[in-house]
């Protein structure tokens, strides 16, 4: 399936220009020129020519320009990430930003006066002084930056203009200016989502159209998906994203009564977004409606009552400039969602280094951005050659990859890679050519045979799957859409819920995540943050134990990544002493104080395959057998937290599913059933997979943990646990 193409609005009847400016160069009178660095252009090489733009049409622009004191600013940034120095969460407003980076007064000045030289009318100047914007025609486009402005006709039959080859800038303005966007008006960014149709809707028979989730239409509901990534004691604590604010960066517009419709629907009660238009956007939903209306409410899903802001701009290289810069002039969200890329290889060099200059104020200002890794496995483009996906790619933004989710109940049972080689999706992962790997990106896997020293991509992961997909309310009707487009959104709400939790704590904001987030992978925390996903690849990288470039460093545990990273575990904040109520949970002292049961008269207690140590729990292996193990606590009446941890590894020969059963039981003391939290079939065998549950609902209780297994008359199936842990705080 191709990724899909966006259609972009009306060109508007200005020229709209802008410059990101550095240092103070001063202004020659016909000054010499020279060619800009990584501006070799993209729109004229995959068009037709079709005629000379007339030089009299008004269009639009966007020129970079290097910031003051670049060089100091990658190291500011990582002091606002480390407990030790006096900056750490110390974050800057706009202001600040412009004051310790911003282009000088003078240089601004400088380039006004060329601007205005060349005919162009200035309009605005940024308020952090990096960006100036003119009004102009084709024709001072042309002898401005001397190149020539034609009209193509794409494949998808979308007709544009642009520039014939890279621009000119005058010698002065060399290492200032630093890209120029909006030469060519070509929508050219996707949305990767890829969308399945409801079972109700399709034309194939029912019994094709698996209906995961228990949305109307299928797809896994808002209570799933928090049952899923751990977010329901963080809900059932408060934290539902209240007095927090996520930002969508958007190229393209929505129906607002749709997102009404799935607030209503589910009980969120999540406040209407509200719009900023950019660039002379109007707002009207055109072929990415889907796509808006899917970020728009798996934040709400997430963390509903979180406030959600639509920026919404052209889809043109300026477009996409401005919309990034509006969020962080405004700087009201510390959340930002992005669902929309293009193939790093497909996107020119200085225009990627203008977005990067925006994710460095991002990280300034204390504003997390998680962006979707693409939908076509490691192959962005869709083509055949490996690439991964623009902005994911850039080391200050969080990259989502996607996963196939299976739920046990409304709780988390397994995940796997999401690729369908059939229609060449999945999530998107692999090597950036243009970054350098960043000092953060350590730990497990991470130095692979692969590794070239270069940023790896994703950093995280979750549900991407159509076939696991997400349930939504869009135009005008229940539907199931997948894509790693849901993916970044749901670690988006996720943040904003940390930054919730994080206040009430007296805590600052997350900031530039992937420090932190590698930071939770690589040391030992109170609790485990990530389910490791081991199965599957991308169509090309393979999942594999610790980080990999097909799932980054796993899926979240959105309860645990939260204490573990301010530092406290009760749902009302506070510290506390950890006490652990499991007594020999790795099984190497032997059976006490666990109690078993086995119809074949087996010892569980076996050293076939351990997760750690030299022993673990060994339940079934043959036919026609039941065997339970279990231990008695007695959860404090006074806990704030209570989380159960343990490691399952499933092993079979059966042949076709499901027959043979794990289950992982909360039991009162007459040994019957309380909760049944997992269940595990022999359909499901992967290896050594953690699993993570709160208890805390049994507060005051004593109660069974209990793992039981079963197998039919045949081809039996091996269960193993081990690594069992119940801490209360």
């Amino acid at each position: 399936m191709k990724r899909r193409k966006l259609l972009m609005p009306a060109v508007a009847s200005l020229l709209s220009f802008t410059l990101f400016s550095s240092g103070g160069s001063s202004f020659a009178a016909a000054p010499s020129h020279v060619q800009l660095n990584g501006a070799a252009p993209i729109a004229a090489k995959h068009g037709k020519l079709i005629d000379h733009t007339s030089r009299s049409t008004k269009s639009s622009l966007t020129i970079a320009l290097k910031l003051r004191n670049s060089d100091q600013l990658d190291s500011f940034i990582a002091s606002l990430n480390d407990p030790s120095s006096p900056n750490y969460k110390h974050f800057l407003t706009p202001e600040e930003f412009k004051q310790q980076f911003g282009p000088t007064d003078e240089t601004v000045a400088n380039v006004k006066d060329y601007l205005k030289s060349q005919g162009f009318k200035v309009e605005t100047i940024s308020s952090n002084n990096a960006f100036i914007t003119v009004s102009g025609t084709t024709g001072q486009m042309e002898d401005a930056f001397s190149v020539t402005i034609n009209n193509y006709k794409n494949s998808n039959g979308q007709a544009y203009f642009a520039n014939d080859k890279a621009p000119e800038i005058p010698a002065e303005f060399a290492g200032v200016i630093t890209d120029v966007e909006g030469l060519d008006n070509e929508s050219r960014y996707t949305h990767p989502q890829i969308r399945k149709p409801s079972p109700q809707v399709s034309n194939k028979p029912a019994a094709v159209e698996p209906r995961v989730g228990s949305g109307p239409s299928g797809g896994y509901t808002p209570a799933e998906l928090k049952g899923a990534y751990n977010v329901s004691p963080l809900a059932s604590a408060g934290y539902t994203g209240s007095g927090q604010t996520v930002a969508v960066m958007e190229l393209d517009g929505y129906v607002a009564s749709n997102v009404t419709n799935y607030s209503n629907y589910y009980g969120l009660g999540s406040p209407a977004p509200t719009n900023v238009y950019i660039d002379g956007f109007n707002g009207a939903a055109c072929e990415g409606q889907v796509e808006v209306e899917l970020d728009i409410e798996v934040i709400n899903a997430i963390a509903p009552k979180a406030q959600v802001i639509v920026y919404e701009g052209p889809n043109t290289g300026q477009g996409l400039i401005d919309t990034y810069q509006k969020i962080a002039t405004e700087n009201k969200a510390k959340s930002i969602s992005v669902s929309w890329g293009i193939g790093e290889q497909h996107a020119s060099t200085a225009s990627m280094n203008s977005l990067h200059t925006i994710f460095q104020q991002y990280a300034t200002q204390g504003q997390s951005i998680f962006a979707a890794s693409g939908d076509n496995g490691a192959y962005d483009s869709g083509g055949s050659t490996l690439e991964v996906d623009s902005p994911a790619n850039d080391p200050y933004v969080t990259g989502v990859g996607g996963t196939h989710l299976n739920l046990s109940g409304s709780s988390y049972s397994s995940e796997s890679i999401w690729a369908n080689s059939s229609n060449k999706t999945g999530g998107g992962g692999g090597l950036s050519t243009l970054y350098a790997m960043p000092s953060f990106q350590s730990g497990t896997g991470v130095q692979n045979s692969y590794s070239n020293g270069k940023r790896q991509v994703p950093d995280v992961s979750a549900d991407a799957d159509p076939s696991t997909g997400y349930s939504i309310y869009s135009q005008g009707a229940w539907t199931v859409v997948g894509g790693t487009s849901a993916a970044a959104p749901l670690w988006a709400g996720i943040a904003a819920l940390n930054n919730q939790y994080a206040a009430a704590n007296g805590k600052g904001n997350l900031g530039q995540a992937n420090p932190t987030l590698y930071k939770m992978f690589n040391t030992t925390q109170t609790y485990p943050a990530y389910h490791d996903v081991t199965s599957g690849n991308n169509l090309y990288y393979p999942a594999t134990a610790g980080y990999d470039m097909a799932s980054g460093i796993g899926t979240p545990d959105a309860y645990n990544l939260v204490r573990d990273i301010n530092g406290s575990s009760g749902g009302s904040g506070g510290g506390g002493t950890v006490t652990e109520l499991i007594t020999n949970g790795g099984f190497e002292s032997g059976q006490s104080p666990w109690t078993e049961s086995s119809t074949g008269g087996y010892q569980l207690i076996d050293t076939s395959r351990p997760h750690t140590g030299s022993s673990s729990a060994y339940l079934n292996g043959y036919n026609s057998s039941t065997d339970t193990i279990y231990q008695t606590v007695t959860i404090p009446s006074t806990a704030t937290s209570a989380t159960l941890t343990f490691w399952t590894y499933v092993s079979t020969t059966e042949t076709s599913h499901a027959y043979d059963y794990l289950y992982a039981q909360v039991r009162n003391t007459s040994g019957s059933a309380l909760s049944t939290l997992l269940t595990l079939n022999d359909g499901t065998a992967t290896g050594w997979v953690q699993r993570s549950y709160s208890l805390l609902n049994y507060k005051g209780q004593t109660v069974q943990i209990a793992f039981k297994g079963t197998n039919d008359s045949s081809n039996p199936t091996d269960f193993f646990v081990d690594d069992v842990s119940l801490k209360v705080q």
